[in-house]
């Protein structure tokens, strides 16, 4: 039996070695040229501005889900005509710091969809790798989410009666904080995120909710350094956890490593 596998092999080797084609060294040194001066250009634009990362950006719009999009428009909406619909009431201001938890919990199953579907292996073989990927979503919801809040803050004042800083505060210290607890959850939770995520934030629209009705005006009362201090805090804690999801990423080469915790 082995002498027979052996003899086989010998056979097909011979077999091949007379019909293979013959190599053209000098197409060969062509085309291995080619490649290395198509990768050095690419290299070259992406050290000198950064243009082909940006035209990545754009090119993920390609998938992202027009859902996505609709839901936050249609969140905007919503928050537009309730707040107008409670004017001067305090129950307005708590409608649009749930939005804003709502907008960062809309987001979250496009911005980890590589985590979900486990892609990011698949991602890291590519040139832009999975930490590029993440960050470039990032940057296109993050950019969705200024025009939500300048709409926000423009267009609230009039329908709420409340002052466009105070909105602006309102708004901006639950989404930041909100996004730093799906930034940790996105760490901890591999392939469950998503699910994590909103989880979280129906604790977060309970919370808020129910300190409304315990502490009637609790928001209210807190004065402006206090808010100030609270968005500040808020901020910082996003962009800490965005920079430790992001470096994860980039390190592991895939999707973050899983936890225990599974829901």
């Amino acid at each position: 039996m082995i002498d027979r596998n052996v003899a086989l092999k010998e056979s097909l080797r011979a077999h091949y070695k007379r019909t293979a084609a013959p190599v053209d060294e000098a197409e060969k040194a062509r085309v291995a040229a080619m490649v290395r001066g198509e990768a050095a250009r690419w290299s070259s634009g992406m050290s000198v501005d950064g243009a082909l990362f940006w035209r990545f950006v754009v090119g993920q719009l390609r998938f992202v889900s027009p859902v996505a999009w609709a839901m936050q428009v249609a969140l905007l909406a919503g928050m537009l005509a309730v707040t107008g619909i409670l004017h001067g009431s305090s129950s307005s201001m708590l409608v649009v710091m749930a939005s804003a938890v709502l907008s960062v919990a809309f987001a979250v199953p496009s911005v980890f969809k590589s985590f979900e579907h486990d892609v990011a292996e698949l991602e890291a073989s590519c040139r832009h790798d999975s930490a590029q990927v993440l960050a470039s979503r990032l940057v296109l919801f993050g950019l969705a989410d200024v025009l939500w809040m300048s709409a926000a803050v423009w267009l609230v004042p009039t329908l709420a009666g409340e002052e466009p800083f105070r909105i602006f505060l309102y708004a901006a210290t639950p989404f930041f904080a909100f996004c730093a607890i799906c930034f940790h959850l996105s760490r901890m939770m591999r392939g469950r995120c998503v699910k994590a995520c909103a989880v979280a934030a129906a604790c977060a629209l309970a919370a808020l909710w129910g300190a409304g009705a315990i502490v009637p005006h609790w928001y209210a009362e807190m004065s402006m350094a206090v808010w100030v201090l609270a968005l500040a805090a808020a901020l910082a804690l996003a962009v800490h956890e965005a920079r430790r999801l992001v470096l994860q990423v980039a390190q592991d080469g895939a999707s973050p490593q899983p936890a225990p915790v599974r829901l």
